[in-house]
């Protein structure tokens, strides 16, 4: 009897010990896949998002070797203070449409939303990389501290609503440090 009491209570330890491993703040069945240095969380569904922090990038890719849909956040540091529609006026505009083949913004999936618990402004586009594919992208921007923070998620344009769901909760559950 002594012996069961002795592993039931040494089975509730490790437990504890296992959930208590789980960061303070993170969402139930994610893991926060920013890097060390990062002044973010970002949070990514633990089963079917892989971290790419370990090659220096917070983000994620979807666990699958046919869909290469990911995530990442960039931090950028303008020379001049600009809000996060002046920074996609003034720098990713004209960068994106000169780079990627029938460039064009899709305005009725723009507009106002948060980041962070601040302001931030949606972005989707769609663009061609190579050949005939068709890439689609959201970009969800804020300032913090005149730095601005870039959460872009990138799939083929076929893809982009599969991942939605996901990608919304992550942009939801983004926190600053």
């Amino acid at each position: 009897m002594m012996k069961r009491i002795v592993a039931l209570t040494l089975l509730v330890l490790m437990l504890f010990t296992l959930v208590s491993c789980q960061e303070a703040g993170t969402p139930e069945g994610t893991v926060n896949v920013a890097i060390e240095n990062a002044k973010f969380n970002l949070y990514v569904p633990e089963a079917t998002w892989l971290s790419t922090a370990s090659s220096g990038i917070s983000g994620a890719r979807v666990y699958s070797g046919e869909d290469f849909s990911n995530v990442n956040v960039t931090v950028y540091y303008p020379e001049e203070m600009l809000t996060a529609a002046d920074y996609w006026e003034k720098k990713c505009l004209q960068e994106y449409a000169a780079y990627y083949k029938e460039f064009k913004v899709l305005e009725e999936k723009c507009g106002d939303t948060t980041l962070g618990g601040l302001d931030a402004k949606r972005y989707v586009f769609e663009g061609k990389l190579e050949g005939d594919v068709t890439y689609r992208f959201m970009q969800v921007m804020t300032v913090k501290d005149t730095l601005v923070y870039v959460f872009t998620y990138t799939a083929k344009a076929e893809l982009y609503d599969s991942h939605l769901t996901d990608v919304e909760a992550m942009v939801a559950n983004f926190t600053f440090r």
